[in-house]
């Protein structure tokens, strides 16, 4: 049987769940005017950032690959660029990097003489494109043209035990299907590098798999010392093995660095950081078109260019299960696997999740280093 959904096929073969149109700062001396047009135009989403003024190095090219990233987003019919003329993070220089495959514009306020006049220029082109959004349709795509996103966040031993079954099985139905899964390489997960590298047949990735499970490499400086020599303790190893059942006996296919896109279908795990907006939002500069988070409760944020489902174990108390799209209990597991599918079809053709019912969506860009 051939799964599929009702998403957006776009120029470049990937597909939208959403067809939003992106406002984008280049710099957060931008952020007012970008959500005033956003603000004006029906469809709009503003991207602002505490990013882009006077980056340096590895933090600059962080900023300036999620934000061209983000502009490629399958969910974006069209995406506009707003700076302010002075920040490193040049629109000029991301409209260069940024494929044609959409309508992409971008300017600054300084080179339109002013806030006005740049709110004024933004609105009509964004405008423009929000009517030619409207009038397109949803068509049939298969399910292999759905990127997703999965991250584990604010999870503990006796929920991992809950959603195990049926998430691991779940994401074995997604890699038989031909999906693309990027899942979240979280600190928590960490410590099971050496049980990640039993589900690869690169030799180069099962080092890299094994190294990450010696040690701690991410914390503050003052704490890494420490670390390093302690390694990780016991209680940090079983639920990070328990964490990696999620997987399955899915083959790893690659491990990629923050901004780095996933090449071919399959299971990848990619590096994320300490902030669920700020991995969700690195999920959408990768080209994620769908988001799913597992949790113990849920969460009260999300993406506003991903939709995001959230799983957790479902709870006796209603105001636990608030803002989930799919609470997990025991038994059943395979009638709950084809409800989660069911439910990963339904959102990626239309369905708003709970989180987008009430509008909580946001964007971050994370810091590597000092940007003033």
């Amino acid at each position: 049987m051939v799964h599929t959904f009702r998403g957006y096929l776009r120029r470049d073969g990937s597909a939208g769940t959403r067809n939003h149109i992106g406002i984008i700062s280049s710099v957060i001396c931008s952020s007012v005017v970008t959500n005033e047009i956003a603000n004006k135009v029906s469809g709009s989403v503003p991207i602002v950032h505490a990013n882009g003024c006077a980056q340096l190095g590895d933090d600059f090219q962080v900023t300036k690959n999620m934000l061209t990233g983000v502009a490629e987003n399958p969910n974006f019919y069209g995406a506009l660029l707003i700076g302010l003329g002075c920040e490193t993070n040049q629109v000029t220089g991301l409209l260069e990097v940024i494929p044609k495959t959409k309508p992409i514009e971008g300017f600054g306020i300084q080179q339109m003489a002013g806030g006005r006049n740049t709110v004024e220029r933004g609105v009509s082109i964004a405008s423009t494109w929000s009517k030619e959004a409207d009038e397109e349709e949803r068509k049939e795509l298969p399910v292999s043209l759905l990127k997703v996103g999965i991250v584990t966040e604010d999870i503990d031993e006796e929920s991992l035990k809950t959603v195990i079954p049926v998430v691991s099985d779940f994401l074995n139905l997604l890699i038989k299907n031909g999906v693309t899964v990027v899942f979240g390489l979280t600190n928590s997960l960490e410590p099971a590098g050496d049980v990640l590298a039993v589900n690869t047949n690169n030799s180069e990735l099962k080092k890299r798999l094994t190294h990450l499970g010696e040690a701690l490499s991410r914390r503050r400086w003052e704490e890494a010392k420490e670390y390093n020599r302690k390694g990780f303790s016991e209680e940090d190893r079983k639920i990070a093995k328990l964490e990696a059942q999620l997987l399955g006996e899915n083959e790893i296919q690659s491990l990629l660095n923050y901004n780095e896109k996933p090449e071919g279908i399959g299971l990848h795990l990619i590096k994320v950081s300490g902030s669920i907006v700020e991995t969700l939002s690195n999920f959408a500069s990768v080209g994620c078109n769908i988001s799913i988070v597992i949790s113990k409760r849920g969460i009260l944020t999300s993406s506003n260019i991903l939709p995001c489902i959230t799983v957790a174990p479902n709870s006796e108390h209603k105001s636990s299960n608030e803002f989930l799209d799919c609470g997990i209990t025991a038994g059943q597991i395979e009638q709950q696997v084809v409800s989660l599918f069911s439910e990963l079809l339904s959102v990626s053709s239309g369905k708003l999740t709970e989180l987008e019912e009430y509008e909580l969506g946001e964007f971050a860009i994370p810091h590597i280093g000092t940007t003033f």
